[in-house]
C-alpha cells in the first residue's frame, strides 16, 4: 500500500482480528510509512491460505419452492354478458 502523504510504500506493522463485523474473516491492518511516519489503518478481509483450513459449516437446509403454474383462463359469464351489452349500446348509439 502506498502512503497518501508522500507516495512511499508503507510497511504492515500490525494485524488484529476484527470481530465487530457480522461475518468472520475481517482483520484490522495497521500500516506505517518509513519515509514520513504516517500511520494508516485498513479493514480487510483475510483470505484463507493453503495452510489454513476453512471451518466446516453445516449447509442450510433447502426447501423446494412451490411450483408456479400459469393461471387457467377464467370465463366469467357475467363479464362476457356485460361486454356484449356495452358493444350493442355502442353500435346502436
Amino acid at each position: 500500500m502506498r502512503c497518501f502523504a508522500c507516495g512511499e510504500n508503507m510497511n504492515l506493522v500490525k494485524t488484529i482480528e476484527d470481530d465487530t463485523m457480522p461475518v468472520a474473516g475481517f482483520e484490522r491492518r495497521t500500516f506505517a510509512c518509513p519515509a514520513c511516519g504516517d500511520v494508516e489503518q485498513r479493514l480487510a478481509f483475510r483470505s484463507i491460505g493453503q495452510d489454513e483450513v476453512e471451518p466446516e459449516v453445516e449447509p442450510a437446509p433447502t426447501h423446494a419452492a412451490p411450483s408456479i403454474l400459469p393461471a387457467e383462463p377464467h370465463h366469467d359469464e357475467h363479464a362476457a354478458g356485460l361486454l356484449r351489452r356495452v358493444a350493442a349500446k355502442l353500435r346502436g348509439a
